[in-house]
């Protein structure tokens, strides 16, 4: 183990994650990690964030471009180029969050992590997660239980116009997440008003994030794209929570 990447984990107070000091599987192993999970494309990019909402509220499509486009987490693609991810994938993509969540580790050694844990010259353990089955479509009802709310959050949010329903009597399933988000800040004594105002922020932010890329596009590199709007909105993101606290702390 480095002495830096020590010295930075003893200033977080946590054991670094060293492949070197890992147990390695006994044969060599085939494919990628994690190897004992069902490697089948299944999961829509809507069905991931469903799965994942929970644990990593602001996953968006855009992050999960960016792993991809960095070779983390490539799932298969369809025809007509659709990514579709695996259950494999998806603990694939919960072990990268959390590592950058939780220790905030860059994603160079994460990469290196999985190149050994794929290869296996190292070996980790992975408590599977049941996949639901999803639809694109929800109802009301659904949509709430879906985000572990009460029915009156989805209403107070369809009212402010932060979710819509997008076919009659039925919203899009991939804006569970931004329900479990708003659930959580009326929760925690977030008032409508300074909900609709944070979302058109936020909505403020993502044009300008989008107009950035957008030479990008026009250029056919979506990957750049890609690449640039998951870092900037990172950045958005940071920046808001680093004013929040620094206002409260004073």
């Amino acid at each position: 183990m480095s002495a830096l990447r020590a010295v930075h984990a003893a200033s977080r107070g946590e054991q670094a994650f060293d492949p070197a000091e890992q147990v390695p599987t006994p044969d060599a192993a085939v494919g990628r990690w994690p190897h004992a999970l069902s490697q089948e494309p299944m999961l829509r990019v809507s069905d991931v964030l469903q799965q994942l909402c929970h644990e990593f509220p602001a996953l968006t499509p855009s992050k999960l471009r960016y792993l991809d486009n960095n070779g983390l987490v490539s799932p298969d693609r369809t025809a007509a180029g659709y990514r579709q991810y695996s259950p494999a994938d998806l603990e694939r993509l919960r072990f990268v969050l959390r590592e950058q969540r939780d220790h905030f580790r860059p994603l160079s050694v994460i990469a290196d992590t999985l190149d050994s844990l794929d290869c296996g010259r190292m070996h980790l353990a992975v408590t599977p997660h049941a996949v639901e089955e999803t639809e694109t479509y929800v109802t009301h009802a659904e949509l709430a239980q879906a985000a572990g709310v009460d029915s009156s959050v989805v209403a107070t949010l369809e009212a402010e116009g932060v979710v819509q329903q997008r076919v009659p009597g039925r919203f899009e399933r991939a804006c569970v997440p931004l329900v479990v988000a708003g659930g959580a800040y009326l929760g925690a004594g977030g008032d409508a008003r300074s909900l609709k105002a944070l979302v058109r922020a936020a909505g403020r932010e993502a044009e300008l994030i989008a107009g950035s890329a957008a030479p990008d596009r026009g250029r056919g590199d979506d990957a750049a794209a890609d690449a640039l709007v998951s870092v900037r909105s990172d950045a958005a993101v940071a920046l808001f929570s680093a004013c929040v606290h620094e206002l409260i702390d004073r």
